[in-house]
């Protein structure tokens, strides 16, 4: 035989057998295995013509382009076995036993390759009556078995002259593998009858279960391999009609076969699977029929057991399950599984059917900039913030740009804010020739310290930017108060806040004006845009002329039908004008807010459940009265004290593991341009300077589903359980 059989779990419990034996009918082996008990078991055929181990991981195929190369056909074992591996991690269970079985079967039928064989499982029977053959109905039990049966049925939509799945619906293993398990049954029974002499019964014991050798198995996936073609779309079971045994006789026979071994039946509800399989079909369709006895099986491994062949028989390595849990619960850095089977993406915009079509109609009728679709946002604004007054612009730096300008923040002035936001904040005052004055923050709100406020106010101060941090409203009476006793003007930068309210009053109802963000990973989004809310008319035209070069008429009241060509230059004014195509998604991005903020609320208090456990080493969002958060951020605080690792190194550990996160924010007094002109040490705002070195934000967003909020949870705890100082 010089064919070229490609084996995916090459290196495992079957694989280990069935590689050995086709070199010895002269096939060439690739065997493709993730190693995860390392490459001994196939050690000795590492030196042999016509083998080749090639590690990986089944769900990453992509990664080995040549894997298929020179391969005739393939036979695929990889996967997580038995029920209890299968239920750990359900989701894992679709991406691997099914997505990727479907994904390297069709890069088999790209290459040209046509026999596939599929290991599958008698497990498909689940809770059978009578003597089960590949015409009785399939009866699932377990989601091990779904999947079985899912891939069976997608393979076979696969087939055709071109490409032939075979499905070995294969009975439970036993017998001496160099990959060993003991988390079969009769294998297991072996292992405590051996080493304990006394053999556990589970389930009740009298369920049905039906048995192969793992030596007859690997003769049956040769023979289907070897009439593919014959053989496309058929399941066929693999064992011995012999083999049907009652777990509590296959218990007896084992007892029987060892020495002084005692039974006991383990207290517990009776299996509900049970099934008592016909093996006709295999001897008729491949010729083979099995010869290994459960005898044959008891005596190799007890031998092995007695010669020390099988070192340290209760290691982890043994069974998948233990294996498996150890892999669930080490970082996925350190060689673990991730938490997250896909990247869970730290923010995505939820846009429907009714954003494409607005914004196919913008663009279809001719007119893209700013015009009657920015004044109907900018209408839904005003109703939905309850304001009299709103201005859209292309962002809400222009806003604040805009906003502190029309009040005549200037050169010399000075604008008191946060230094935990991002940096336009404090950008636009010193484009305005003015001077950031920075205050502490609250470590347990990120938002602004009012206590610390008055301290920091001069004659020179104008203006008061609170940031309500995350979606969480500053402390507004206390601001306000402040402000009106010192005559500041308060500037809301609540790029992070529609929707949010304090003492409930919106956000954008408050201070003089508030500036709103849409960006993408806002809680709505116009692509890029703002807005600047305000109840002085006179202030919200002063921002309107400034946000279009400082001329008196946009272009909607210069070039349509009732307009007229002549405006004037009233102030040299910007370019921060909002368009048509932008408006086109906020008039119905907005209707869609509360829905928004109330599953972004419903996901910060499945995190905050998850975690609250581990408060020791992480500080969740506080809660309190009076305030409405919009939760456009869920910021935790991890206590680094606690943990073995510092912030960055535990969030590229989250990265490994499928979550992506974002820093809010590293303080703006320790970074380069306001540490250097305003000579600022990190100790002059020390909460800031804590918080710079410790937060990080979770996805949080309504296009997440419930799988992707369970994977971040996952992960975050699976992180900082292993790193805690105290685990």
């Amino acid at each position: 035989m010089n064919m070229k059989v490609l084996v995916t779990g090459g290196a495992g419990y079957l694989g280990t057998v069935l590689c050995r034996k086709l070199l010895e009918k002269d096939y060439k082996v690739r065997a493709f295995d993730r190693l995860l008990f390392g490459s001994e078991p196939a050690k000795d055929l590492l030196d042999r013509d016509g083998f080749e181990l090639v590690e990986g991981d089944i769900t990453r195929v992509d990664e080995h382009p040549a894997l298929f190369d020179g391969i005739d056909g393939v036979i695929h074992l990889a996967g997580l076995a038995n029920d209890p591996s299968c239920d750990l991690r359900p989701e894992m269970t679709e991406r691997v036993n099914y997505r990727a079985s479907l994904a390297l079967a069709q890069k088999a039928k790209a290459k040209g390759i046509r026999p596939f064989i599929f290991a599958a499982s008698c497990s498909v029977y689940g809770a059978g009556e009578g003597e089960l053959k590949e015409t009785s109905p399939l009866n699932p039990v377990s989601l091990y078995a779904e999947i079985k049966i899912k891939t069976e049925g997608a393979l076979n939509e696969m087939a055709g002259a071109s490409f032939w799945p075979v499905h070995l619906r294969q009975a439970t293993l036993f017998g001496l593998s160099r990959r060993m398990r003991f988390d079969l049954a009769v294998n297991v029974m072996v292992l405590h009858g051996t080493m304990n002499k006394k053999i556990y019964v589970l389930g009740g014991g009298k369920q049905w279960r039906p048995f192969v050798h793992v030596e007859d198995s690997s003769d049956a996936f040769i023979a289907a391999l070897e009439r593919a073609e014959a053989l496309s779309c058929e399941a066929i079971n693999i064992g011995s009609n012999k083999l049907n045994y009652q777990i509590c006789d296959l218990a007896d026979i084992i007892a029987a076969n060892l020495e002084d071994v005692t039974l006991e039946v383990a207290p517990g509800d009776a299996e509900r699977r049970t099934y008592k399989v016909n093996f006709d079909k295999m001897t008729r369709l491949l010729g083979t029929t099995p010869t290994w006895t459960v005898e044959d099986g008891v005596r190799e491994i007890s031998e092995a057991l007695a010669a020390g062949s099988v070192p340290e028989p209760e290691s982890p390595r043994y069974y998948n399950i233990k294996l498996l849990k150890e892999l669930v619960e080490k970082p996925a850095t350190m060689g673990g599984e991730p938490a997250c089977d896909d990247f869970v993406p730290f923010s995505l915009p939820l846009l429907g059917k009714e954003e494409e079509k607005e914004v196919i109609a913008v663009l279809r009728s001719g007119w893209l900039t700013t015009g009657p679709r920015t004044q109907r946002f900018e209408e839904l604004a005003r109703e939905y913030l309850g304001c009299s007054q709103a201005v859209a612009v292309n962002s809400c730096t222009g806003a604040l740009h805009l906003t502190l300008a029309a009040l005549g923040i200037g050169q010399g002035d000075e604008v008191i804010t946060s230094p935990i936001t991002w940096p336009s904040t404090a950008n636009v005052i010193v484009h305005l020739g003015a001077r950031p004055v920075f205050v502490d923050v609250e470590r347990d709100t990120l938002n602004i310290d009012p206590d610390l406020i008055e301290e920091k106010i001069t004659d020179r101060t104008k203006a008061i930017v609170p940031v309500h941090m995350a979606g969480r409203p500053c402390d507004m009476d206390r601001i306000s108060e402040i402000a009106d006793r010192h005559g500041l003007a308060v500037v809301e930068d609540a790029a992070h806040a529609i929707g949010s309210a304090y003492k409930g009053r919106k956000i954008g109802t408050i201070g003089k004006a508030a500036c709103f963000s849409f960006y993408p990973i806002k809680n709505i989004t116009t692509i890029e845009g703002g807005l600047v809310a305000t109840d002085d008319e006179e202030l919200a035209e002063n921002v309107r002329i400034l946000s279009l070069h400082g001329i008196t008429k946009d272009a909607w009241k210069r070039y349509t039908a009732s307009g007229t060509q002549h405006w004037e230059v009233v102030v040299p004014g910007y370019k921060y004008n909002m368009s048509d195509v932008q408006a086109a998604l906020g008039i119905h991005q907005l209707p869609k807010l509360e829905g928004f903020i109330q599953k972004r609320a419903a996901m910060a208090d499945f995190y905050s459940q998850g975690l609250k456990e581990l408060s020791d080493v992480v500080t969740l969002p506080c809660d309190q009265p009076d305030i409405r958060h919009a939760w456009h951020l869920y910021i935790v605080t991890l206590n680094t004290d606690g943990l073995s690792v510092d912030r960055d190194s535990f969030i590229n550990g989250l990265k490994a593991e499928n979550v992506g996160t974002g820093i809010h924010f590293r303080s703006l007094h320790t970074q380069g341009y306001y540490r250097e002109t305003y000579k600022h040490k990190p100790e002059d705002f020390p909460n800031a300077a804590y918080l710079t070195d410790r937060i990080f934000s979770l996805p949080l967003y309504p296009k997440m589903d419930g799988e992707e909020t369970s994977g971040v949870l996952r992960a975050m705890v699976k992180l900082l359980r292993y790193y805690s100082k105290g685990a």
